[in-house]
C-alpha cells in the first residue's frame, strides 16, 4: 500500500504499544489506525513539497536517500556561516550547499556505478529495463541546491504535511488475538524494564519524546 499524507494535527499517537493484528501501530488518523513513514533517525518523514527550516537556510522537501532527506535549499540563510577543521576555511550558507550538493552527487554516481559494473548486459552494454527502473526510482532528480540531512523533530509543527499508511483490521482468530495481546505486553515490558534499568533513555524512545516535546538539536 502507498503512503498518504495528513498533517501531523490530524494524527492520534498511542499513549502504549498498540497492535492491529501482529503489526503495531503508531497512531490514528480519522479514527483509522496508521503506521507513520519514518526517517533513519526515527523522525516523522515530512511529505514532498514540505518546507522546512534549517541552518543554511530554508528548504524544500524532494524525497529521500538512505532514510535521509533529500532537501533543495530555496532561500540561503545570510547568516550563516561554517569553518572547517582546521580553520583555514569560511563558508557561507550558498558555499556549504555547494559542498555537500558535490558530496551527494559522487555518492550516487559510486553507488550507480557499482549497479552498472555488476549487472549491464553483456550484449548491449545497458542495465536490464527492471534494474534501471530500481535505480531510477531509488535516485531522485536533484537540483544544483540539493542536499543530504537529518533534522530536528521540533521543526515539524501542527500544520507540516506528513507521511503515513492505512492498517486494516484484520480478521483474527482467539490464538491470533493471543499472540497480538503478547506482543503489545512485550513491547510495554521491554520499553518499562529499559527506562527501569538504563542510565540513559532508550534511543527509540527518546524519539518519540523528541518528536513530542521537541530537543534542543540544530537542524
Amino acid at each position: 500500500m502507498t503512503y498518504k499524507t495528513t498533517t501531523l494535527n490530524q494524527f492520534v499517537g498511542t499513549s502504549e504499544p498498540t497492535f492491529v493484528g501482529t503489526t503495531q501501530i503508531d497512531g490514528y488518523v480519522k479514527g483509522r489506525p496508521v503506521v507513520l513513514r519514518r526517517l533513519k533517525n526515527g523522525t516523522m518523514m515530512p511529505a514532498t513539497g514540505t518546507l522546512l527550516p534549517t541552518s543554511m537556510g530554508t528548504g524544500r522537501v524532494v524525497g529521500v536517500s538512505d532514510g535521509n532527506l533529500l532537501m533543495d535549499i530555496v532561500e540561503f540563510n545570510d547568516d550563516y556561516e561554517f569553518i572547517n577543521a582546521d580553520e583555514t576555511e569560511i563558508y557561507d550558507a550558498s558555499e556549504k550547499v555547494a559542498l555537500l550538493n558535490k558530496a551527494l552527487r559522487m555518492s550516487f554516481e559510486s553507488i550507480i556505478s557499482t549497479y552498472q559494473r555488476v549487472y549491464n548486459s553483456e550484449i548491449t552494454g545497458q542495465l536490464p529495463k527492471s534494474v534501471q527502473n530500481a535505480v531510477d526510482a531509488m535516485f531522485p532528480e536533484i537540483s544544483d541546491t540539493t542536499v543530504c540531512m537529518t533534522f530536528s523533530p521540533r521543526v515539524i509543527t501542527g500544520s507540516t504535511e506528513i507521511l503515513y499508511k492505512s492498517v486494516g483490521t484484520p480478521k483474527l482468530t482467539p490464538a491470533e488475538r493471543r499472540k497480538a495481546r503478547a506482543l503489545e505486553v512485550a513491547e510495554a515490558v521491554r520499553i518499562a524494564d529499559a527506562l527501569l534499568e538504563n542510565e540513559s533513555t532508550p534511543s527509540d524512545v527518546q524519539d518519540e519524546l523528541d518528536e513530542m516535546y521537541g530537543d534542543d538539536g540544530e537542524f
